[in-house]
C-alpha cells in the first residue's frame, strides 16, 4: 500500500473519530451549560437577599447560589401546594382578575397562560406526529397536530390547527390550517420527533414512515 493512501485512510479515521467525540460531547456539554445558568439565574434571585442576613452575609458567592436556588424550589413548592387548596385557589383567582385589568400584561400574562396549560395539563396537545405537504406537493414538512378542536371550511367541510417547528428550535415555527386529508400519519412518538427536529435529521429512530392520511380521500 502506498503511503498517499495510508496518510489518507489515517487522515479520513481522525476526521471520523472527531466527528464521533464531537456528536457525543456537544449534547452533555450543553446540558452541563443549560442547567448552570439555571442555577446561577434562580440563585441569583433569591440569593442576593442573603447578604442582608445575619450571619449569612460572609458566606462565599457560590453558597449564596445554592441557598438561592433551594430557596426558589421550597417557594415553587409552596405555590404549588397552596394551589391545590381551596384557599390558595380563591387567592390566585383574584390576582388573575388584578391581572387581567392591566392592558399590556392581560396580553403577556392571558397568553402564557393560555400556552402552559394547553402544554402541561391537555391530553392532547402535541400527542400525534403528522406530515404535511409543504412547501409544495410531494415534499413533506413533520409537524404536530395543537388542538382537539376543529376549524369550519367552507360548507360542510373541516380542517386541523397543525404545529409545524423550525429545526433546530422547535419553538419557533408556524400554524397551519390543514383539512385532515392533507395529513399524513408518521410513525413515530413524539419524542423522537422532537430529537429528529433538533438534531436536524441527524438523530432518526429506527423507522422512518409516513403512513396513510389522517382520513381517507
Amino acid at each position: 500500500m502506498s503511503p498517499w493512501k495510508t496518510n489518507e485512510k489515517l487522515k479520513q479515521r481522525v476526521q471520523r473519530h472527531f466527528f464521533t467525540g464531537f456528536v457525543v460531547l456537544l449534547p452533555v456539554v450543553l446540558t452541563a451549560y443549560v442547567c448552570w445558568l439555571l442555577f446561577t439565574w434562580s440563585g441569583q434571585l433569591l440569593g442576593q437577599l442573603m447578604k442582608y442576613l445575619p450571619y449569612l452575609e460572609r458566606l462565599p458567592y457560590q453558597a449564596h447560589l445554592a441557598l438561592g436556588f433551594l430557596l426558589l424550589m421550597v417557594f415553587v413548592y409552596l405555590v404549588g401546594f397552596f394551589a391545590s387548596h381551596l384557599f390558595g385557589r380563591r387567592l390566585l383567582k383574584l390576582w388573575e382578575q388584578a391581572l387581567v385589568h392591566i392592558p399590556f400584561v392581560k396580553i403577556v400574562y392571558l397568553t402564557t397562560k393560555k400556552f402552559t396549560d394547553t402544554f402541561f395539563t391537555s391530553k392532547y396537545a402535541f400527542r400525534q406526529v403528522v406530515a404535511v405537504e409543504y412547501p409544495r406537493p410531494g415534499s413533506y414538512a413533520l409537524g404536530f397536530l395543537t388542538s382537539e378542536r376543529t376549524w369550519t371550511v367552507g360548507r360542510g367541510k373541516t380542517a386541523h390547527t397543525v404545529y409545524l417547528p423550525n429545526t433546530p428550535n422547535p419553538t419557533g415555527g408556524r400554524i397551519m390550517v390543514v383539512p385532515p386529508d392533507r395529513l399524513f400519519i408518521v410513525d413515530m412518538t413524539v419524542e423522537e420527533a422532537i430529537q429528529l427536529i433538533v438534531s436536524g435529521g441527524m438523530v432518526t429512530p429506527e423507522r422512518l414512515s409516513i403512513s396513510r392520511p389522517l382520513v381517507r380521500r
